[in-house]
This record gives structure tokens, C-alpha cells and sequence, in this order.
């Protein structure tokens, strides 16, 4: 093995969104750690700082557009030409790569080239994913493919017939905090968690509202802000209501954000594992939410969960909680329990570390000659 020889994850965007989350965690484990970590990534942002910050060592580099006419024209050559110099000078000698997301992985694939074939590792996350999406970017030529959630492992697995192995997303213990003092009526003001696209689910929520305050006029004026920017549906934003909403944008410090609300709302449609509610709840806060993903697994009472994509149903457990909001809280202290002994990122990280460890070259995937490189790069 070389010397300092590092495994590189490939993360192309350095904002705070899942997949930069879910890769920060994972430097935290110790199990990570011992691989010696480097992230190759296209921007500077959240994600960079916090790296800096535990230590990682981070390269920044310019990542093409795939579908942009000079890439499909070109290929992917002056990516990994760059990106291995770039390496070389900080010091870093990948002997596996990972994609952190499928669109990561042509990428991966390209640098792999440069590195003499060496293994390259898929996670497969985004829950809209599609077969399209799995020829499109390439990810049966992966060496290994981590797949995120049951749901969408049993979905790529007819795409396949690779083996895939299942990854689940962790917390570490520093981000257990002490529930908040539970307030003794419904709030008025609470946090939607999610963003703006459609499977976030704000339009289900907010059609919620609307079912409450059609059925009920002394429904009170809640003040409702958004981690993400506004829906685009204008006839529904324009609709006059009580209700108050702020839309925030993209949101860096979440805790820190979502200790300030009595309660928290989760609404999405469709999760692969869903970290936001889990966050919010190891946060303290008390979290009404959608049974996607992980929360599947975990032994949350009938009151504080819904069905996805189903605005009734949102509505209706509003209105219980608002004609009978519970005396004692949620018992938050045991669900953060539950949480920490289902998800501990050492112990979700265990499959990984062991996809992670000795792969062979694949000769397949060697630096080919120029016209090579045009004729099979294309996307």
C-alpha cells in the first residue's frame, strides 16, 4: 500500500443539504477515521469548514457539467488529469474512491483512470432515483454499490445484479440534547423542516392548514417558518389565510435553528432514510412527522406521526394535538434513546467500512488512449 494512501470520497456540492450531512457524520466515526479520509470537492461552502475543522484533508477543484455539450463532446479527461494533480500536491494517494451519491459516480469512475483502476464505491441515496438515473450516471460500473433505505435497495436491485448493500445514516453522541421545557399549550409557532421541493412535502403541510382553518374559525394564526425557500404553486401561496409563513432558505446551523421552536413539522412525501425529524428530535425539540424512511423504525407514538402525501391526515393530527395537547410531552428522552442505539454512526457505518476495505485494481478501468476517451465518455 502506499504510503498515506487515502480513501477519497467525491462530494460535489459543499452547502448544508443530505448527503453533505450524512458525509460529515461519517468523518466523525472512528471506523472512517482509521481509512484516512480525503474529499475531493467543487466548491467551497458548510461542508469544507466542517472538514477543516475535524481535520479532514479537503481539495477543492473545478467539477464539469455532464450535460453540457464540451463534456459530452470531451469527456471527462481534463477532470481527472486536474483532480490527480490537485491530489498529488496536497499529499494525497486515494487507493479507493467514493461516490457520495450517484451523481458522483462518472466522476469517480474518471478519477479511478488516473489512479491506475483502483475500486470505486457508489452510495446510492435520492429517493426520486431511477433506472434512467442508474445507466445514465454510470453506476453499474462501480465496484461496489452502498445503497441508502430498503425501499430503494429492493428498487435497484432490478436494475442490477450486483450485490448491494444496505447503508444507514447515523448520529454521534454529541448530538444528543437535552429535551426543551415542555410548554404547556398548543404553540403558535413552530418549524417546518424540509425545502422547497416537491417531495419535501410544504405544499401537503400547507394545505393542512388551510382543512383547519376552513373547519374551524378560532383555529389560531400560526407562525410558521420554512427551512427552504417558497413552493412553486402561486395560486396556493396567494390564497389568503391566517396563518403567517416565512420561508428561510437553506439553513447551516440546524440545531441551533430548531431549539427555538416549541415544535417541529417534517411532512415529506418520500425519504430514503429521513435525517432532518430524526435531527430535530435528538435536538430536543418535540417533531410531528411523516412515517418515511427511518422513522419506520422507530416506536413513535400514533399522535406525533402521519402517512405521507396525505394533507388529512397532517390536519387531522394537528387538530388532536391542538384540542388536546398532551399534559407530560412526547417522551422525547426515550425516542432520543431509541434513535442513538438504532443509528449510532459507528455502528451504521460498520457496512461501509467493510466495503471500504481491500479492493482489487480493475483493469477494465485503466487510462485508455485518446479516441477512447472520446468514444466512451459519452453521457
Amino acid at each position: 500500500m502506499i504510503q498515506n494512501s487515502h480513501v477519497l470520497f467525491i462530494q460535489k456540492r459543499s452547502t448544508r443539504a443530505g448527503a453533505q450531512t450524512s458525509l460529515a457524520r461519517m468523518m466523525r466515526s472512528s471506523l472512517v477515521k482509521d481509512l484516512q479520509p480525503a474529499v475531493l470537492m467543487g466548491s467551497a461552502g458548510w461542508l469544507q469548514d466542517h472538514l477543516k475543522n475535524l481535520d479532514i484533508p479537503v481539495v477543492e477543484s473545478h467539477f464539469p457539467r455532464l450535460r453540457r455539450l464540451h463534456t459530452q463532446l470531451v469527456g471527462l479527461g481534463g477532470f481527472g488529469k486536474t483532480a490527480r494533480r490537485l491530489l498529488s500536491e496536497k499529499g494525497i494517494h486515494p487507493r479507493t474512491i467514493v461516490a457520495n451519491d450517484h451523481s458522483e459516480c462518472p466522476l469517480a469512475l474518471e478519477l479511478s483512470r488516473y489512479h491506475g483502476g483502483i475500486p470505486v464505491v457508489g452510495i446510492l441515496r435520492t429517493p426520486g432515483m431511477t433506472r434512467r438515473d442508474f445507466e445514465k450516471f454510470r453506476c453499474e460500473g462501480c465496484d461496489r454499490l452502498l445503497v441508502v433505505g430498503e425501499e430503494l435497495r429492493a428498487r435497484a436491485q432490478a436494475w442490477t445484479d450486483k450485490p448491494l448493500i444496505l447503508f444507514e445514516e447515523g448520529f454521534a453522541g454529541e448530538e444528543l440534547h437535552q429535551p426543551l421545557p415542555w410548554q404547556a399549550e398548543f404553540p403558535e409557532r413552530l418549524l417546518v423542516i424540509g425545502s422547497e421541493k416537491p417531495r419535501k412535502g410544504f405544499t401537503d403541510f400547507i394545505h393542512a392548514l388551510d382543512l383547519l382553518e376552513e373547519k374551524y374559525p378560532e383555529f389560531p394564526a400560526l407562525q410558521c417558518d420554512f427551512t427552504g425557500g417558497m413552493p412553486d404553486d402561486a395560486l396556493l401561496m396567494k390564497k389568503p389565510r391566517r396563518a403567517h409563513f416565512r420561508f428561510l432558505g437553506r439553513v447551516n446551523e440546524f440545531v441551533q435553528l430548531v431549539r427555538k421552536y416549541p415544535l417541529a413539522v417534517h411532512p415529506s412525501r418520500a425519504e430514503t432514510f429521513g435525517m432532518a425529524p430524526l435531527e430535530a428530535m435528538l435536538a430536543g425539540v418535540p417533531t410531528l412527522l411523516s412515517v418515511t424512511g427511518a422513522a419506520d423504525q422507530l416506536d413513535i407514538p400514533g399522535i406525533w406521526k402521519f402517512p405521507p402525501s396525505q394533507p388529512e391526515q397532517i390536519a387531522a393530527r394537528l387538530e388532536a394535538l391542538w384540542l388536546d395537547w398532551p399534559e407530560d410531552g412526547t417522551d422525547l428522552e426515550n425516542l432520543q434513546l431509541g434513535i442513538m442505539e438504532r443509528f449510532h454512526i459507528d455502528q451504521t457505518v460498520a457496512a461501509a467500512y467493510r466495503t471500504l476495505g481491500p479492493l482489487g485494481i480493475n483493469p477494465k478501468r485503466q487510462r485508455k488512449r485518446l479516441l477512447s476517451v472520446l468514444f466512451k465518455n459519452w453521457y
